[in-house]
């Protein structure tokens, strides 16, 4: 995951130091653990609630006791929708990250392929599925997390970076300031013992127990594994730099003064005299010292260091998606989609219960009837309401005979509460009957679309912080790529169309970096110049392609002279096999076309008609 420096390390040195770094580890996770508790016991809570996980619907104590009487709890789960509406969307609405250049130093060019390259590592990582699971896991519980990691190629020494889905939002332990975080994983004692069979055998004590009893590094036979993240102060030295020949000024760090300052090779003359030096290119103007930081990374337990390194990139890759929250008095609370929407779907589940229990099992209706009546028939009579008998026999008594009483009747009283409660759950979330499909009391198509959005807005939250996470994303990829692929070699570059149609059509080839310019000695498109910000396009090409259709017929339609040019455009943006094909043959017919369309074109001297369309020259400029 990153740069490993060592793996079991010795000496009294670096002994010392792994113990520091290890006691600083462990203090700052039981911290973290700490302040964070409520919001990972209310997203256990959340998630149990909503997936009706162990009938995490009713109260343990209510389940009990109703269990002990032998009476139902009823679950009608009417949340898991509206979860699964705001995720869904997540998937429609699929994110495309592009680079885009904020300083004088940034090619368009060089932002083109970094957006290239953050799509192949996208389509490479099946970042798609990673993002929405965790976005998903937001909705539901109150945060998602995915990591950026790195993976040695199989052919080569190069290395490249994938986006990595975290299976188990509860394994990871993130600072709010993005200072250091954990991710942590549980395996058997022999599952260590072969990962890491030069660390020392870990001997199971309790290192950090919670208020109820439970241990946070050990369990039984499973052992606590952790990445811990974190950034470490230190100062650089900036250097701006002169060319001497074309007065371009540039700012480069202390490790890449020397490729500027040392002087090109001398140049021979043909006359055969000796070789004369030449003056160096670059001047130093001035240096400056800045604070800042390096991320460092280690795999710990509970009581040793098992490897360290160093992480490429300057941000922890660590990506947390949040739902719902607020800043009360200095402490964070994390909140889910259905926080609030949780009492009224218990009262949901209860009045239909009650509902069920009063007509559905409820006895059947009793008879009335004297002990004479049934007097040596009370066989029959015991068995009425459990069995389908074709008579009943009985002894008159005069006019009187036996009659049944009423049988129960549906409370309204419930169904009254049972309705109310289903429109709470709607008001509370801000999700509506329209935002699924269904009928309502709008009758036009924009009193539709704007209950519809009044939902959109009410869960926009949810989908803008979804937004966000990907562009961090994409920020921190712009930062690693120049870095991991610091070398000349041949990468994939995804295309734009690529990211929702067939991506393997889309792929060409480029070297990063490119031959160097011949007087500046800066690298034509090198990654490493520049400096680039994400923009975010929140529509899928797909939604993009059918838009795109629909103005050009609209256009068609208003200027009917005008579709002829907009024939191959419109079949290229149609998507059905072959389509590529028509729009191919429309391009090579369609001067011809144009041309028969225009007899009535002005004659030209010599009472001649228009000359004869060259394929091509007629949608050049136009197409």
């Amino acid at each position: 995951m990153a740069k490993k420096t060592s793996g079991r390390r010795s000496g009294k040195k670096k002994q010392k130091l792994d113990e520091d770094l290890l006691t600083k580890a462990l203090s700052r996770f039981e911290k973290i653990e700490l302040v964070d508790r409520h919001n990972r016991d209310s997203a256990l809570s959340s998630m149990k609630f909503v997936y009706n996980i162990d009938n995490g619907q009713w109260p343990q104590s209510i389940r009990d006791e109703r269990a002990k009487d032998g009476r139902p709890c009823l679950t009608s789960n009417k949340l898991r929708k509206f979860v699964a509406q705001v995720a869904n969307r997540e998937r429609d609405q699929r994110l495309a990250c592009n680079a885009r250049p904020v300083d004088d130093k940034g090619d368009p060019d060089v932002a083109e392929i970094l957006s290239g390259m953050i799509r192949q590592i996208e389509y490479a990582s099946d970042a798609q599925k990673v993002y929405t699971d965790a976005g998903e896991m937001a909705v539901a519980g109150n945060v998602g997390y995915w990591r950026i990691v790195t993976r040695e190629s199989d052919d080569s020494f190069d290395q490249e970076l994938l986006i990595k889905k975290v299976p188990d939002q509860f394994s990871v332990y993130l600072d709010p300031h993005k200072m250091f975080g954990f991710i942590r994983e549980s395996i058997t004692k022999d599952e260590f013992a072969f990962n890491y069979p030069d660390a020392r055998e870990e001997h199971f004590r309790s290192t950090s127990i919670t208020e109820d009893g439970h241990d946070l590094w050990y369990n039984d036979e499973r052992i606590i594994i952790a990445e811990y993240y974190y950034k470490e102060r230190e100062v650089k030295t900036i250097y701006e730099l002169s060319n001497t020949f074309t007065g371009e000024s540039i700012v480069v760090p202390e490790a890449e003064l020397d490729k500027y300052l040392t002087p090109p090779p001398p140049i021979a003359m043909d006359t055969g005299q000796a070789p004369y030096p030449q003056p160096a290119q670059w001047s130093v103007v001035r240096e400056k010292n800045i604070n800042t930081y390096k991320v460092k990374w280690c795999k710990m337990t509970a009581s040793q260091i098992l490897e360290t390194g160093e992480w490429a990139g300057k941000e922890i890759p660590i990506i947390e998606v949040e739902g719902d929250w607020v800043n009360l008095n200095g402490k964070i609370y994390k909140r889910s989609l259905v926080d609030d929407a949780m009492d009224d779907q218990r009262m949901y589940n209860f009045w239909k219960t009650n509902m069920t229990e009063t007509i559905a099992l409820a006895p059947k209706a009793p008879y009335l009837v004297t002990t004479g009546m049934i007097k040596g028939h009370e066989t029959y009579w015991n068995n009425a309401n459990k069995k389908n008998l074709p008579y009943l026999p009985f002894n008159p008594q005069g006019k009187f005979m036996p009659r049944r009483e009423n049988p129960p009747q549906v409370p309204t009283g419930s169904a009254a509460m049972l309705q109310l409660t289903a429109g709470d759950i709607q008001d509370t979330i801000g999700m509506y009957d329209s935002s699924f499909g269904e009928r309502s009391n709008e009758r036009t198509g924009v009193a539709i679309r704007q209950r519809a959005s009044r939902s959109d807005f009410g869960t926009f939250h949810f989908p803008d912080n979804f937004r966000r996470a990907i562009m961090e994303t994409a920020r921190q990829l712009i930062d690693l790529i120049p870095r991991i692929y610091d070398t000349e070699r041949v990468v994939r570059i995804l295309g734009v169309e690529g990211a929702s149609q067939n991506p393997q059509e889309d792929l060409r080839t480029v070297n990063v970096p490119e031959v160097k310019a011949a007087m500046t000695g800066v690298p034509q498109n090198d990654l490493k110049v520049g400096k680039y910000d994400v923009v975010a396009d929140v529509k899928t090409w797909s939604t993009r392609r059918q838009e795109m259709l629909d103005g050009m017929t609209s256009i068609a339609q208003a200027a009917p002279n005008m579709a002829m040019f907009l024939l191959p455009r419109i079949a290229e943006g149609m998507d059905w096999p072959g389509h590529q094909d028509i729009a191919d043959e429309i391009k090579q017919y369609l001067p011809s076309l144009m041309g028969n369309n225009n007899k009535n074109a002005p004659q030209q001297e010599g009472g001649e008609g228009p000359p004869e369309a060259v394929p091509g020259e007629v949608l050049e400029g136009v197409l």
